[in-house]
């Protein structure tokens, strides 16, 4: 594994013990033994989204958690997850996960939490499995209900076939 990959890991890593606290590139350059520029340019080529992203959505995954198990109010969650207010902690959560944190409390649905991946585990995979010409993408199902549907039948008096039906039953 090279010395860039070893870096951001030590990044996220530092990033998923300090979730809540307030984190700057140079603590990140400090951990990853690079620039904070170059620390913030290697995170974000290797991961695809920057250091204030990922952590952004590590908190707002480990709050969506603490509503949906502990039962919490939005405001306690919202300032213990490291926002500075509870309307931009709704907002970062409605963007993250389509639905208003208060809602997702009282009836949680499924939502699709951000799942931190190690760069030195995908640096493995590359180096020893190669990829499939057809990778299987993540698909998300989900069940519906729709209202009940009543069939309409309107029979033809002298229709022999499906255009004469039509211009009998006044249908383009």
């Amino acid at each position: 594994m090279n010395e860039q990959v070893q870096a951001v890991q030590r990044m996220q890593d530092y990033l998923e013990e300090h979730v809540e606290d307030e984190v700057t590139l140079e603590d990140l350059a400090a951990v990853s033994l690079f620039s904070p520029w170059h620390s913030y340019r290697l995170f974000r080529r290797l991961t695809g989204m920057t250091p204030a992203d990922y952590q952004r959505r590590m908190r707002l995954t480990h709050s969506a958690a603490r509503l949906r198990e502990e039962g919490r109010r939005v405001a306690d969650v919202a300032f213990e997850s490291g926002f500075g207010s509870v309307d931009g902690y709704q907002r970062a959560f409605r963007r993250e996960f389509g639905c208003n944190p208060g809602s997702y409390a009282a009836d949680p649905v499924p939502i699709g939490l951000f799942v931190p991946y190690g760069v030195k585990f995908d640096e493995l995979r590359r180096a020893h499995v190669p990829a499939p010409a057809n990778a299987a993408r993540n698909v998300l199902v989900q069940t519906i209900e729709k209202p009940a549907r009543r069939v309409v039948l309107k029979r033809g008096v002298s229709a022999h076939d499906y255009f004469s039906y039509g211009e009998e039953v006044g249908c383009q």
